[in-house]
């Protein structure tokens, strides 16, 4: 072999171990010990039952009771990313969700930190909305009634899912409708901020405004005694 091949076959295995070299290098970086990339983290109990989902929007769960997942159309969360947290029923109880896109020439933002009522929706949240026009972020507090599963309005929809058209799927929409309005709820105390002006309300089990005490974006602190109607009936000062 001459001396000008063997220089050769020399830089020839010394190219080949800095591409080596390189190669392990940055499959090293992308399996950083210290970092995870995925869509969704399943977090589950002893007995493989989810206690905590850790998703972007589209890989987070639909409302789930008893461990039975329902389409994520019926909560509308394909964009929120974040967490759902569920008990050891198998139920729903809460979550942390987030999103904030451009549209046109606005914005729309969200943030929610929420605690579900037993089988019910959400009776405490922690919520900021902006759309670029209206702001508002606080606390929200509503009554949920306990008659009622929130569940039995996700399964009638299921169900209409299926049916033809006819007097049989009528009938079943005529008690999804019912269902939904009674598991409604009642939104009963703000606290927070909205528009600039911080305020506290209090609603009555109606969920009419019955006291709002308030200091708005000049300073002037305001409190206001409202009737049922929303007629102002006596404020301090005057």
């Amino acid at each position: 072999m001459s001396p000008r091949t063997s220089s050769l076959l020399a830089l020839l295995n010394l190219a080949a171990s800095v591409v080596l070299a390189t190669m392990l290098l940055s499959a090293s970086r992308a399996q950083d010990p210290r970092e995870l990339t995925i869509e969704r983290l399943n977090i589950v109990d002893s007995t493989g039952r989810l206690a905590l989902v850790l998703a972007n929007g589209a890989r987070l769960p639909g409302a789930v009771f008893e461990g039975r997942e329902y389409p994520q159309s019926f909560v509308g969360r394909g964009k929120s990313a974040g967490m759902i947290f569920f008990n050891q029923q198998g139920d729903e109880v809460g979550g942390l969700v987030y999103e904030g896109e451009r549209r046109d020439s606005s914005y729309r933002a969200f943030g929610h930190l929420s605690f579900d009522q037993w089988k019910q929706n959400q009776v405490v949240a922690v919520q900021y909305q902006d759309n670029g026009q209206s702001r508002s972020a606080g606390v929200r507090v509503w009554d949920r009634p306990t008659e009622h599963s929130l569940e039995e309005q996700f399964r009638l929809a299921l169900q209409l899912r299926t049916m033809p058209p006819g007097a049989a799927r009528d009938s079943v929409d005529r008690e999804r409708l019912r269902v939904r309005t009674a598991v409604q709820g009642t939104p009963r105390m703000f606290l927070g901020s909205e528009d600039r002006v911080a305020k506290l309300e209090l609603r009555d089990a109606a969920g009419r405004v019955r006291l709002r005490l308030q200091v708005d974006s000049s300073g002037a602190g305001r409190i206001a005694f409202l009737d049922s109607v929303g007629r102002v009936t006596s404020v301090y000062p005057r």
